[in-house]
């Protein structure tokens, strides 16, 4: 028996992933508002990038972001992490970078590629397992609520007629197939 066939796990299965859809489009409902209200956002491509740290410097004029020098392939690359994650680099240091899909003079452009930080700023991939499992779920319930093939039903033979037919006269069946002698057309026993 499947566990999603209990009406217990499954009904708390399905409270939570709508609780995380409904955090998602909470999340993204944000991030579009806060895009609305921001006069100097601008969309950037959103992108992955191996980087080595070449100096890491003080940003005075905010109190969320420093600035951090990179080189990327040949090039040179000044991003905005936050603080926190900047203070953590050195020179000489080889990191993932995430870039965000939106830039502005509040929030950090870029950000140190971990798993949270890629779920918190693209929340809309949560939606594909979230769907998935609602998905699953259903069918599951489907599967459980479904009827129970009927039973099978068994048949028993009664076989002491069928044996006593061996001592029955010729032309005369009595279980199947019914044939008497009054029903059968007269023989012509006159050969001559």
């Amino acid at each position: 028996m499947s566990p999603l066939a209990r009406p217990v796990v499954r009904w708390s299965l399905l409270i939570g992933l709508w609780a995380l859809v409904i955090a998602v489009l909470w999340i993204l409902l944000v991030q579009v508002f806060l895009l609305a209200l921001n006069p100097f956002c601008h969309a950037q491509r959103p992108g992955v990038a191996y980087v080595q740290v070449r100096s890491v410097d003080r940003d005075v004029d905010s109190q969320i972001t420093d600035f951090v020098t990179v080189k990327h392939g040949d090039a040179e690359r000044v991003l905005r992490l936050a603080k926190a994650e900047a203070a953590e680099l050195r020179p000489e240091d080889e990191v993932w970078i995430l870039d965000a899909w939106y830039a502005d003079g509040l929030r950090p452009t870029q950000f140190r590629l971990t798993f949270l930080r890629v779920l918190l700023e693209y929340p809309v991939l949560l939606l594909l397992p979230a769907a998935w499992g609602l998905w699953y779920v259903r069918k599951a319930k489907r599967k459980a609520d479904a009827a129970p093939p009927p039973p099978v039903r068994r048949t028993f033979t009664d076989d002491f007629h069928l044996r006593a037919q061996r001592f029955a006269k010729p032309g005369t069946t009595d279980v199947e197939g019914s044939t008497d002698k009054a029903n059968q057309p007269p023989m012509n026993t006159d050969e001559h």
